[in-house]
C-alpha cells in the first residue's frame, strides 16, 4: 500500500506542474534492504546524478532536457540498464538480495524496460545453458543459436505490435541486446570446442561460421552502454588473436598481440582505453602470486592509451603493490574499529599469522567476500583474517562493518592513516604477514588460484 501511495504521489507530481514547453523527465523510485544512502544515474559510465535515499529508502528527481538514451543506475556495486526518454516518469522498486529477479519498473516508459531486463535475464539463463553444447559440432551448434536468435525476434515482434510509438533508438539498442550475446558465444565457441575436445589446436571452421560479422560494427558509438555489445568487442578480439598466434605458429607474448589487435581494431577512443586497462591489469594482476609488471606490456599500454586518468590509475596500482616489500617488516599504520576506537596494525598482528584483505564494494560484493571469508577461516584456523574496508563512500554506506563476519575483525581506515599510501588506486587487495610480523606476500587476490598455497606456507610458518 505505501508503493500505491508513492505511486499516486508522484502522479499527482507531474499532474500538478503547471503546462510548460519543457519536456519534463522523473526517474525514481525504492530501494529494499538498501546497501548504501544513495542512487547513481550514469550515461556511458559517467555519472550523472546522485540521487539520495529517504528515510523510507525511496528517491525521486526531475530532469529537465533530458536526451534520449541508454542509462544505468547502480546501487552500491550493483547496476542495471534503463533506457529513459524525454517526458518520462519511470520507477524502479527492487529488493538488494535479489537485485535482477526483484527488479520491477512501473510509470510512463515501463514497457521497454521491463523488456529489456526480462531479456537480460533470459540471456543470462541462455548463456548458462549454452556452454553445455561447445562441445557440439560446428552445425549442430550454429543451428542452436539460429533457434535461440529465432525466438527473441518473434518475442520482440510480438512486442512492437503491442507497444505504439516506439523510437529508433530504442529499437537499435533491443536488436542488439538480442543478437550480441549470442555472436559472442559463437566468438568464443572455438576456444570453448578446443577444451572441451582436450585439442592442441583450435577447430577449423566453414568460411560461413563468421558470416554474422558482415552486420557487425565494433566501432558503434550509439550501442557503446550495453554491456553485451562491449563483451562481443572483448571476445571478438580475444579471438582474433587467438587465431593469429595459431596461424601464424607464434610464440611471442599474447597479451602484446591482444593490444596490437585492440589498438587496431578499436577506433572508439573511451572503449579502447577501457580495454586497454582491462588487459594490462589482468595480466597483471595474474602474472604471478605477487605481482610484477610486464614492462613490454606496461610500455605498449602508455603507447595506446590515450586517456591519462586510465594510464595514472594504472601507475597508482604499480606503485602500490611495490610500497610493501616482501620478507620485510609490515609498515604500521592506524585502523579504526565498529566502536569508532583507533588502533595500530601491529598491535592487532602481533604474534599470528595474518592475513589482511583491504576490500572495496565497487569491485567485489559483499555476499562473495562472506563466502570467501568464512570457507577460508574454517579451513586456516591457525591463521586470522581481518578486514579493512577502502571503498571510497563507506562512511556513508549501510554497511562499512561485513557484520555477517566477526565485527571485531573488521576495521576501516581514519584519513591520516599511513595505508593511505599503499592504497592509492583505491584497488582491493591482500597482504600475508607471518607471525614475526613478515611479509610472507605483499599483493595477492582473495579470489587468486595461487592463494591457497601461499596460505598453506603461511599457516607453516
Amino acid at each position: 500500500m505505501r508503493y500505491i501511495y508513492y505511486l499516486l504521489t508522484l502522479t499527482l507530481i507531474i499532474g500538478c506542474k503547471p503546462t510548460t514547453d519543457k519536456q519534463v523527465t522523473y526517474f525514481g523510485g525504492q530501494i529494499i534492504n538498501p546497501k548504501a544512502s544513495h542512487v547513481l544515474l550514469l550515461k556511458d559510465d559517467e555519472v550523472i546524478e546522485k540521487i539520495e535515499l529517504d528515510n523510507n529508502s525511496k528517491f525521486i528527481k526531475e530532469f529537465e532536457s533530458f536526451d534520449e538514451g541508454l542509462y544505468t543506475f547502480k546501487h552500491a556495486n550493483e547496476f542495471q540498464y534503463i533506457y529513459i526518454e524525454p517526458t518520462d516518469s519511470i520507477l524502479v522498486r527492487l529488493n538488494t538480495w535479489d537485485f535482477d529477479e526483484s527488479l520491477v519498473f512501473s510509470g510512463n516508459g515501463a514497457a521497454k524496460n521491463e523488456y529489456l531486463i526480462n531479456l537480460f535475464l533470459q540471456n543470462v539463463k541462455e548463456e548458462k545453458e549454452m556452454y553445455s553444447y561447445f562441445g557440439l559440432e560446428e552445425n549442430e551448434f550454429s543451428s542452436k543459436l539460429d533457434s535461440l536468435i529465432k525466438v527473441r525476434n518473434n518475442l520482440f515482434a510480438d512486442f512492437k505490435d503491442n507497444e505504439s510509438e516506439l523510437t529508433s533508438g530504442f529499437v537499435n539498442i533491443a536488436n542488439a541486446a538480442i543478437t550480441y550475446p549470442i555472436y559472442r558465444l559463437k566468438e568464443i565457441y572455438p576456444y570453448y570446442y578446443k577444451k572441451a575436445h582436450k585439442l592442441d589446436e583450435f577447430p577449423k571452421l566453414s568460411n560461413t561460421f563468421y558470416n554474422y560479422r558482415k552486420e557487425v560494427d565494433i566501432n558503434n558509438t550509439s550501442l557503446m552502454p550495453l554491456y553485451s555489445y562491449q563483451n562481443y568487442i572483448v571476445s571478438y578480439l580475444y579471438n582474433q588473436t587467438f587465431q593469429k598466434v595459431q596461424d601464424n605458429n607464434e610464440d611471442d607474448d599474447f597479451v602484446l598481440h591482444l593490444m596490437d589487435i585492440t589498438n587496431d581494431k578499436v577506433k572508439i577512443e573511451d572503449l579502447k582505453n577501457t580495454i586497454l586497462q582491462k588487459i594490462v591489469i589482468d595480466d597483471f594482476l595474474h602474472s604471478s602470486s605477487t605481482c610484477t609488471i610486464n614492462k613490454k606490456v606496461y610500455d605498449k599500454f602508455k603507447d595506446f592509451c590515450s586517456n591519462t586518468e586510465v594510464i595514472e590509475h594504472v601507475n597508482n596500482l604499480v606503485e602500490d603493490t611495490q610500497f610493501i616489500k616482501q620478507d620485510f617488516a609490515l609498515p604500521n599504520f592506524e585502523v579504526v574499529n565498529s566502536n569508532g576506537r583507533r588502533f595500530e596494525i601491529k598491535d592487532l598482528i602481533k604474534n599470528q599469522n595474518t592475513v589482511l584483505y583491504f576490500w572495496n564494494i565497487n569491485y567485489m560484493s559483499s555476499e562473495y567476500l562472506y563466502k570467501r571469508i568464512n570457507y577460508l577461516e574454517k579451513k586456516l584456523p591457525n591463521i586470522q583474517f581481518i578486514g579493512i574496508n577502502i571503498s571510497d563512500d563507506y562512511n556513508v554506506t549501510n554497511e562499512p562493518y561485513l557484520k555477517k563476519l566477526n565485527i571485531s575483525n573488521q576495521y576501516t581506515l581514519p584519513t591520516n592513516s599511513m595505508a593511505h599510501q599503499f592504497l592509492t588506486s583505491n584497488y582491493p587487495r591482500t597482504i600475508l604477514i607471518n607471525s614475526k610480523g613478515i611479509v610472507t606476500n605483499g599483493f595477492i587476490l582473495l579470489n587468486s588460484k595461487k592463494l591457497w598455497g601461499e596460505l598453506i606456507k603461511l599457516e607453516k610458518n
